[in-house]
């Protein structure tokens, strides 16, 4: 089966399609987080620093879209790990209604656990910039707020936290067809006769 043009272009069309929830979600996500050039500064990514490097470039290594880091690490790194989970808001009822929550997973290396600048824990200093960055802002899924705010550590190197925002939201009701989304919520079948 030959790769074509066209099969590319599909998939990259999910970057903008309404229809996948977590996709767009993960894009807006990552534009509010690299464009707060405080979250940039207190990672602390000296190499990249040094380097002059571009805002995006921190993206695929200080800022993730899942919640993984690579096991070899040759230099003192510190994570914003992101996820998005959905879950209905009543199990007996058809309510078009879920609730959207984004999990923020905040790693600092105990190496460098203390932002030299404030004094302030890292992890907890990275937090309180995702809170004023997250915290009662709307994005696609409506109005976020937090609902948990978790210390804790992964093993001997770091030191983590954990937040969770939630905002209630339409189930997915839009469908891309032919590249035009579409509401489906109301959508009958069509019956021949």
């Amino acid at each position: 089966m030959e790769w074509t043009k066209e099969d590319k272009q599909k998939l990259l069309s999910y970057r903008n399609t309404l229809d996948s929830d977590d996709i767009k979600l993960k894009q807006e996500i990552k534009e509010i987080l690299l464009n707060r050039k405080d979250i940039i500064h207190v990672l602390n990514n000296k190499e990249l620093e040094k380097a002059d490097a571009d805002v995006d470039d921190y993206f695929g290594i200080n800022i993730l879209p899942f919640f993984i880091i690579s096991e070899t690490q040759h230099n003192v790194q510190n994570y914003i790990c992101f996820e998005t989970n959905t879950e209905r808001v009543s199990r007996y009822n058809e309510s078009p209604i879920k609730r959207q929550q984004i999990i923020f997973y905040i790693l600092c290396e105990s190496k460098n656990c203390i932002d030299n600048e404030t004094s302030l824990p890292r992890h907890d200093l990275l937090s309180a910039l995702i809170l004023d960055a997250f915290d009662y802002k709307i994005l696609s899924c409506g109005r976020l707020h937090i609902s948990q705010s978790k210390p804790s550590i992964t093993d001997n190197n770091y030191v983590t936290r954990t937040l969770i925002f939630e905002c209630d939201t339409d189930r997915n009701i839009v469908k891309t067809r032919n590249g035009v989304p579409q509401i489906i919520n109301k959508e009958l079948p069509i019956v021949e006769h």
